[in-house]
């Protein structure tokens, strides 16, 4: 039974055939005419089973031959290469190799070094033309591999498995670039060139909001920028232990300076610039192994403080506007070691949306963004101040309540007002349990409102989103006013008076007597 017939994409007329009993032929003249080349694989079982031979797109005559016999017990994988019509085939795998048999195979479409195994253990790839195997596990589980293949756009390989459905490595250009210049693999940093970003536009599917129990959902590639990079871990950890051994003598600049060198190689740093001007710089955790890693820019700025009740001390730079298309320089940071590569944003090509709706978004969003800032500084100082009349509340309360009776109920009665007015920002805080609805609208709700409608006009802005901008605007101005009112004659009352107490930790001595 024929299982495999392969046309060479470089040759007309040219086909590989192969079948269930370990017979190989191919023809040069569309089948006028077959060459049995099945006695020159050598080392191949007779009678063996040939699911797949794949010809290569870079030479005629070349291709590729996956073998297996697990059928009649023998779980020796078989994979083999000719260069010459099948004259001649070399063994490139072999049990000293790979865990079990073979089922599948393909060569880079672009680097004739990268090659991908499929086995009944798994995937394995090889960087050197088959010279050498490994096993790839990073998300990918232990299954029958039955078929490969390269999605040629995309640049990604596409993996057919028995037990686990399909399942996509994404943007294997990395790997190309190892297989091209194995020095990479020495480098402490070395930062790949991105694939083109899409401001991609979603859609949640009709009839799916409420799924059915052990409803199924595959897992879809992350919305943005999608940034590769290999790191160097053991050699970097070498030099900083080389750098502490050096500097062994204990004194604070010393010690200082090693420190600096352990933070440097504890994290990485992304930087974005458009142009000149840095909008976003992102870290994370430096990986605890060498390789190759993702890092996904999520197509944003730079943001701003969001207003809350808390005074928020995060070390995380807010996100703020999605980007314009446009080319973007990104710089990588690891210790003393920086890469930098250009990445291309574009619009979702499914959507015809013009620049001038682009620009208009991106304007009204940067003023929305202005008027959050506003907003949250006003929340912050409101905060700060109610923290101040709060304690001195407590210190008041703890010297002696009585003699301080009247500067606790002003302290008290301001830091009613000071809620009062924070509730004009963010609402009214609400005790109640379960699920609660407020019919006061604030500050908030009126900016995240006007931002949900911006951010969602690709077709350009409307009068819908500029009257909800307005009444924003008109809103926090109003409550604004309100605020400056209350710092000017109220919180400047207060902090005088709260200035001239004259508070002692000593209290009055009573003379004590049983009589």
């Amino acid at each position: 039974t024929i299982l495999v017939i392969e046309p060479s994409p470089l040759e007309k007329d040219m086909l590989w055939v192969s079948t269930d009993d370990g017979r190989v032929h191919y023809t040069l003249n569309g089948g006028e005419t077959w060459s049995d080349v099945t006695k020159n694989i050598k080392g191949l079982p007779e009678g063996s089973w040939i699911p797949q031979i794949k010809a290569s797109n870079k030479n005629k005559g070349e291709a590729l031959l996956i073998a297996n016999d697990y059928r009649r017990f023998n779980y020796t994988p078989y994979a083999y290469r000719t260069n010459d019509y099948g004259k001649t085939w070399k063994r490139i795998v072999d049990e000293d190799d790979v865990e079990s048999y073979t089922l599948s195979i393909v060569e880079d479409i672009k680097e004739p070094n990268l090659l991908f195994l499929g086995t009944d253990d798994g995937l394995y790839i090889s960087i050197d033309a088959g010279e050498n195997w490994t096993k790839w596990t990073q998300g990918f589980p232990t299954v029958p591999v039955k078929d490969l293949v390269i999605q040629e756009r995309e640049h990604d390989l596409v993996i057919g498995t028995f037990g686990r459905a399909a399942w996509v490595l994404d943007d294997i250009r990395p790997l190309r670039t190892i297989a091209r210049n194995k020095n990479v693999l020495a480098s402490k940093l070395t930062f790949f060139k991105p694939p083109t970003a899409i401001q991609a536009a979603y859609q949640q599917p009709t009839g799916s909001r409420f799924g059915a129990d052990a409803l199924y959902n595959a897992e879809n590639r992350r919305f943005g920028a999608q940034l590769s990079y290999y790191v160097t871990i053991e050699e970097n950890k070498k030099d900083s232990k080389t750098k502490k051994d050096k500097n062994s003598k204990k004194d604070s600049d010393t010690d200082s300076e090693i420190e600096e060198s352990k933070l440097k190689w504890d994290s990485l740093t992304m930087q974005v610039y458009d142009g000149e001007r840095l909008i976003r710089t992102l870290k994370q955790k430096a990986p605890k192994e060498s390789g190759v890693y993702k890092w996904t820019w999520f197509l944003r700025e730079k943001g701003v403080e969001r207003p809350s009740r808390r005074i928020n001390k995060s070390k995380r730079e807010p996100s703020g506007v999605t980007v314009k298309p446009g080319d973007y320089k990104v710089v990588l940071s690891f210790g003393d070691q920086t890469s930098e590569q250009v990445i291309t944003v574009k619009s979702d090509p499914r959507l015809n949306v013009s620049q001038k709706s682009i620009d208009e978004v991106y304007a009204m969003s940067k003023e929305l963004e202005t008027i959050t800032q506003t907003v949250s500084d006003a929340v912050k100082q409101l905060n700060e101040s109610k923290a101040i009349a709060e304690k001195f509340t407590k210190n008041l309360s703890t010297l002696d309540k009585t003699k301080y009776k009247a500067e606790i109920k002003d302290s008290k009665d301001l830091v009613k007002s000071i809620d009062d007015l924070i509730g004009l920002y963010l609402g009214k805080v609400d005790k109640r349990q379960g699920i609660t609805r407020n019919p006061e609208i604030n500050i908030s709700q009126r900016i995240r409102t006007a931002s949900g409608y911006v951010y969602s006009r690709k077709n350009g802005i409307t009068e819908t989103e500029k009257t909800l901008v307005k009444h924003a605007k008109d809103a926090v101005k109003d409550v604004l006013n309100k605020t400056n009112a209350f710092f000017d004659d109220d919180w400047k009352a207060y902090q005088s008076k709260m200035e001239s107490i004259k508070t002692s930790p000593f209290k009055d001595i009573k003379s004590f007597s049983l009589d």
